[in-house]
Order: structure tokens, then C-alpha cells, then sequence
């Protein structure tokens, strides 16, 4: 039965308004979805300045200058803990607690340091952080203007409080780094914390200046820490207000084109309550080995830092000015091993790293418990920090790799590691080189990294 050529003409029509109702539909469709996305097209080429190396330039010197807001006041306390022990007229004992609060208050800020980078991008955190600080410290300065009005307590709760400034931004800036050259993370977080004892030296032999201008008067060490903030703070207009890191609009060519390997199951990322604690949980089981070796480790190599000019002073009676002055070749010495470390870790890896530092570190405290003066006193310690200097930026590199991204979180869990550390260590030095003796407290530096160095073991595989 053939179809009428009427039928067949109107079929035709049909199909033909049919397909133009249809190319209509999917051109409107296809237009309404371009226009809509133009503006967050828009925004993500504006927030990917990771584009541009003025950018990270600009970046990473932002956050080499506020990583020096924490290493001027973290390495600041060695040389002025016996100044402030006689400005305050209380044992030297007592002043340790101020270093104590000092790391106690950096725990929490580590913990959410890297969260809040995560979320908020660094020009924010960086900022209050650096604010945090800056209170803390102009607090304990007036209170020292004003000792008659300001207890000791007070003092006391003040350095706690810059210590939650200085572990945010030491969280934060390290996070940062590991994801801006996240191709070449170990070498780039070996260099990066190459600038702790560059400015441990930096501060060590201006306080030591100082001391000897205003004839041990700590006032003057703290006045300049709060200029230098003030300084530091101006870097971050080189930060773009709405730079992120991690995957999305804020992602580095680093990120994108060479991902970082992952050593261990990939952690996704949490958008609920529930979900943020299960990733943290996830997170904490999958660092458990490289934790462990940084409770053991990251404390005594801080202690014995900012213990140095008292274990001088106590071992040997050196002055506090003379004390600073030799710490400082401990600090030099230190900030070589981790330009060598940023080197040695492309050729024998992180774990062999992590293995040579502590078994240079296990030598230059044996050597640090026979010492018969003060020189070479000074050379052990400094071999000491020349061993467990270049521990942390490893160990955050090995647990970077295994977890696979989030890099502020990482960091802020490895430096709350670091913190609780830190304080437990220096506590128990300080108590044991007033107490016991330096023998003493050398023998227990010995025992952590000793410890640590069986940990360490368990690395192997990553």
C-alpha cells in the first residue's frame, strides 16, 4: 500500500519542525549553560594565578617571610632565657616554662593551621596569624616594661598565646610549599626549612649584639621581633586574596601537570562533619609509623637548639652574650646540613635519609655528654642539629607521598606532632640540665633519638 503524496508531504513537514524544535532546544540549552558559567570561567582564570611566576614568586617569598615571624620568636627564646631570668628575678627553671607555653600554645595552632589553609588560602591565615603573634609578644614586651604591674602568670599565658600564632603559620607555610612545587616537594620543603637556622643564626647573633648593648636587657631582642613583624606583614599584599591551593582554581602547574605520587590509599576529600573526622582519623592511622618517628625526634632537635646558650652557660659558665654568639655556629652548621639534605635526598632517598641524620645526631650527642669545654661543646651540639636538622622536612615529605594530597592537613599533623614534642622535650631538658646536670640531660636526647632510630625502621617501605 503506497502512502499518499499529500501524507508523505505532511510527514516531511513534521519531521522537519521536529529537528528545528530540537537543534532549538539543545542551542538554547548549550547557550544558557555557557552564559552561567562564564562568570566562574572567568573567576577560576583569575584565581589561577599559578600561572604566572611573579605569582609564586611573590608567594613564596610571603611565606619565607612569615615563616621567619615563627623562627625570630621560636629560636628568640634560647638567647633570652637567662636575661629574662634576671630581669624577672626568678630561677632559670621557672623562665623554661616560658618556652614551655610557648610550644604547648603552638599545638592547637599547628592542628588547624593547615585546616584553615585548606579552606581560607594563605593571605588570610598568614595574617592573622602573624596578628596573633605579634599580640603575644608586645604583651610580654609591655609586661617586662612593667614588671611591677604585670605578674609573671600573665607573662606566662601571653607566650602561649603567640605559640597558637607561630604553629598556624608554621602549618601554613609548609602546607603551602608542599603544594606550590609538589614535584619536587622534598627538595623544596628541605630548602624551604633550610631558613630556620638560617634565621636561628640570624636572631642569635642579634640578640647577642643586643645583650651586650644594653648589658643583658631582654627588652630590646623582643622590640626588634615586633619590627621585624610589622616588616613581614607588608609581604603579603604579594599574596592574591583568593589563592587557594590543593586541586580546583588555585592549582600550581606543579600540581596539575606533575601530581605528587601516592605511596598509600588516596584520602578524598570531606565535605561534612562526619566525614572531616573520618578523613582526619584516616589521615592519622596512615602517618601512625612517620608520628612516631617525629614524637622521638622533632623535640630533641628543638630543645637542644633552644637549650643551647643555657647548657653552655650552666656546663661551662659562659656568659649569656658569649653563649648566644656560639650558638649561633650551632645554627650555621645546621642550615648547611639542610642545603646538603635538599641535595643528598634525590640521590639516597627520604627513608636513607632519615637513617643518616640520626645516626649523625646519635654521634654528635655522645660527643656532647664527654665534652671538656665549651668549644667543643658547641661542635657537638651543632653536629647534633646537623643530624636532626633535616628530619622534619623529610618526614613531612615521606607522609605527604604516602597520603597523596590535602597538604595543609598533612602539615598540621606532623607539626602538631612536632609541638607536643617539643614541649614534653624541652621541659624535660630544662629540668634535667637544672637539676641532675647537663649529663644528664644529653643522656635522655640520646635515648629519644635512639628510640627514634628503631622507629625509623618501619619507613623502610615508603
Amino acid at each position: 500500500m503506497t502512502t499518499p503524496p499529500v501524507l508523505k508531504r505532511g510527514l516531511v513537514k513534521i519531521q522537519f519542525i521536529a529537528s528545528a524544535h530540537c537543534i532549538a532546544i539543545e542551542y538554547a540549552e548549550e547557550k544558557h549553560m555557557t552564559i552561567s558559567s562564564t562568570p566562574g570561567t572567568q573567576k577560576a582564570r583569575k584565581e589561577d594565578l599559578s600561572s604566572y611566576p611573579a605569582r609564586i614568586i611573590g608567594i613564596t617569598i610571603a611565606a619565607c617571610l612569615i615563616f621567619w615571624v615563627f623562627v625570630f620568636n621560636d629560636s628568640g627564646w634560647g638567647p633570652n632565657l637567662t636575661p629574662l631570668s634576671n630581669q624577672l628575678h626568678i630561677p632559670l627553671v621557672a623562665v623554661g616554662l616560658f618556652y614551655v607555653l610557648w610550644s604547648t600554645g603552638y599545638l592547637p595552632g599547628a592542628l588547624i593551621g593547615g585546616i584553615m589553609l585548606d579552606r581560607y588560602g594563605p593571605r588570610r591565615v598568614f595574617f592573622g596569624a602573624a596578628l596573633i603573634v605579634f599580640g603575644g609578644i608586645s604583651s610580654i614586651f609591655l609586661g617586662l616594661l612593667l614588671p611591677h604591674l604585670v605578674p609573671v602568670v600573665f607573662l606566662l599565658i601571653f607566650a602561649g598565646l603567640a605559640g597558637v600564632g607561630g604553629g598556624i603559620i608554621d602549618a601554613s607555610t609548609n602546607g603551602l610549599i608542599s603544594a606550590v612545587y609538589a614535584s619536587r616537594r622534598g627538595v623544596a620543603l628541605n630548602l624551604f626549612n633550610l631558613l630556620y637556622p638560617l634565621g636561628g643564626v640570624v636572631v642569635a647573633l642579634i640578640d647577642a649584639g643586643l645583650l651586650t648593648l644594653f648589658h643583658n636587657d631582654p627588652r630590646p631582642a623582643f622590640l626588634f621581633t615586633l619590627c621585624f613583624i610589622v616588616g613581614a606583614l607588608c609581604s603579603l599584599f604579594g599574596v592574591p586574596g583568593k589563592y587557594r591551593i590543593g586541586t580546583g582554581t588555585g592549582q600550581t602547574r606543579e600540581d596539575s601537570s606533575e601530581p605528587a605520587p601516592i605511596r598509600s590509599r588516596f584520602i578524598p576529600p570531606a565535605h561534612r562533619y562526619n566525614e572531616t573526622i573520618q578523613r582526619f582519623l584516616s589521615l592519622v592511622i596512615t602517618l601512625a609509623p612517620v608520628i612516631g618517628v617525629m614524637m622521638l625526634t622533632a623535640g630533641i632537635s628543638a630543645s637542644v637548639r633552644t637549650w643551647a646558650p643555657a647548657y653552655l652557660h650552666v656546663a661551662f659558665g659562659q656568659t649569656p652574650a658569649v653563649a648566644a654568639v656560639l650558638s649561633s655556629i650551632t645554627w650555621a652548621l645546621s642550615a648547611a646540613s639542610r642545603l646538603g639534605a635538599a641535595a643528598l635526598i634525590l640521590r639516597i632517598g627520604s627513608w636513607r635519609m632519615v637513617m643518616l641524620g640520626i645516626l649523625v645526631a646519635l654521634l654528635g650527642l655522645i660527643v656532647m655528654m664527654l665534652s671538656p669545654n665549651a668549644f667543643i661543646a658547641t661542635l657537638a651540639i651543632a653536629r647534633t642539629s646537623i643530624g636532626l636538622s633535616p628530619l622534619f622536612a623529610t618526614c613531612l615529605t615521606i607522609g605527604s607521598e604516602q597520603v597523596g594530597r590535602s597538604p595543609g592537613s598533612v602539615a598540621g599533623i606532623l607539626l602538631f606532632t612536632v609541638g607536643s614534642s617539643t614541649a614534653f622535650c624541652s621541659w624535660i631538658f630544662g629540668f634535667l640540665l637544672n637539676t641532675t646536670g647537663p649529663t644528664w640531660a644529653a643522656l635522655f636526647c640520646f635515648s629519644s633519638v635512639f628510640l627514634g632510630g628503631l622507629m625509623a625502621l618501619r619507613l623502610r617501605n615508603s
